[in-house]
């Protein structure tokens, strides 16, 4: 009788939401796609891990009754696509969907490419500087998906490392003037011989409180002083928009600036240089650097995570925890240059109005058009959704359902932004800001402005 009555507790125990047993999912780096997805028999990829408890919920499984459990073991794993979480994927506030890192592991979800095969530049390779001779190290970069392989960033040993430029680390150049007629730039001549041969040389420039990526067109040396000549779109943009342009001043000094892009820029211990024409990376490497053993990873993807619902079907319960966001680039600039507005948002078009006004704003003298940069995490229409990072607190992200969207950059420099959401209504910041590692940068109605 005693025996019964324990077995009947234990039954209405196990009826109680806090008691009944949720769905549980593992991924391991050392998983198959083909495993059941338990944690003797892991999944290999987030995916397929996603893909099952979608099945579990379209199935009405009673094992996600109160939740299910993606747990994700240590390790880094490569994406070849951004993982995608749509409303079919959402859970209910009876039964979230945790996407989340093993007891005391810590899992990377990275874009990256890891490059091997290292070797010290042997011979003469045009362009390179004398004093870099026997300290250089090269590899090829291979093709992915059939077509080569082009990146703006590089990850040394976890480390990221410099873009080659004309100016020792951690400083800037002075632009002599701006022709916004001509659409050109003078600056000091470069001392690094003829750059007339630098395939995809750059013109990074900080003016007002923006910066801005020019590729270089074309450079005409007269004297002490050359001329620089730009790549459309972003000529045209960057002469024809009124703010923030280029600064001016005797008395503070002018705009700060620098070349990137060039072999003839490989001088300094950190720095490389990818020649998109032969597919060979450069890398001058640091005295505590070995590229024999060194892990040295470009950046693929631009996206890892893209959660998108609809107006009518959002996303919903579904959080992510302890899982750390790596490895993602950004190739716009290196196709159509980049002209910032405010807060990392890109100029489409911008012009000063002749005739001042528009129906909605009379006194209206300038006008802009911006893009959004593509982001590690992008989110559209969801709610009751969360991200806590394995190195810090996003937010938890409540009830989307109107037009505005927020994007983010991260002084990690996941590249353009860390987090980009859209279509939301509130979102819930921590009550601790020591939390938040991002700058963030909503736009509403066509409109930006940092909060």
């Amino acid at each position: 009788m005693h025996k019964i009555s324990f077995i009947l507790l234990f039954i209405c125990f196990l009826s109680i939401p806090g008691f009944a047993q949720q769905a549980e999912v593992w991924v391991s780096t050392t998983g198959s796609d083909a495993n059941v997805g338990s944690r003797e028999k892991p999944l290999a990829s987030l995916t397929m891990a996603l893909r099952k408890v979608r099945e579990l919920r379209r199935l009405a499984d009673p094992s996600v009754r109160t939740g299910a459990h993606i747990y994700l073991a240590g390790g880094r794993y490569s994406l070849d696509e951004p993982v995608f979480l749509r409303p079919e994927d959402s859970g209910t506030a009876e039964s979230p969907t945790w996407i989340e890192a093993a007891p005391n592991e810590r899992p990377v979800l990275s874009g990256g490419v890891t490059l091997t095969g290292w070797q010290k530049v042997k011979g003469t390779v045009p362009g390179l500087p004398k004093a870099s001779t026997g300290k250089v190290w090269v590899t090829d970069v291979p093709f992915i998906g059939g077509r080569p392989f082009e990146f703006r960033q590089l990850w040394v040993n976890g480390q990221k490392a410099t873009r080659a430029k004309d100016t020792p680390y951690g400083t800037m150049s002075r632009i002599l003037s701006w022709n916004k007629t001509e659409q050109t730039c003078w600056i000091p001549a470069p001392k690094f011989g003829d750059l007339s041969q630098a395939y995809g040389l750059e013109f990074f420039i900080h003016q007002w409180w923006a910066v801005a990526t020019l590729r270089v067109r074309k450079m005409e040396v007269q004297g002490d002083s050359a001329q620089l000549f730009f790549h459309q779109p972003e000529s045209r943009i960057q002469s024809e928009h009124p703010w923030p342009a280029p600064w001016i001043s005797k008395e503070t000094g002018n705009s700060a600036y620098y070349l990137t892009n060039a072999i003839q820029f490989l001088d300094e211990p950190g720095e490389w240089f990818l020649d998109t024409r032969t597919q060979k990376l450069y890398y001058y490497p640091k005295a505590d650097e070995n590229l024999s053993n060194a892990e040295v990873i470009a950046p693929h993807l631009e996206t890892l995570v893209r959660m998108t619902g609809t107006v009518d079907h959002p996303v919903s319960y579904v959080q992510f925890k302890g899982i750390a966001f790596e490895h993602t680039g950004w190739l716009r600039p290196s196709r159509e240059g980049h002209v910032p507005h405010q807060a990392g948002l890109y100029m489409l078009d911008a012009y000063k109005l002749k005739i001042p006004g528009t129906p909605e704003k009379k006194t209206l003298e300038n006008q802009a058009w911006v893009g959004r940069p593509t982001a590690a995490v992008e989110v559209s229409y969801a709610t009751h959704t969360g991200f806590e990072t394995a190195g810090s607190s996003i937010w938890p992200l409540r009830g989307w359902t109107t037009t505005g969207a927020f994007n983010t950059t991260t002084s990690l420099e996941i590249c353009s932004g860390i987090l980009a959401v859209r279509g939301f209504r509130r979102a819930f910041f921590p009550t601790k800001p020591w939390k938040l590692i991002c700058r963030i940068s909503p736009r509403m109605n066509g409109k930006s402005a940092i909060s």
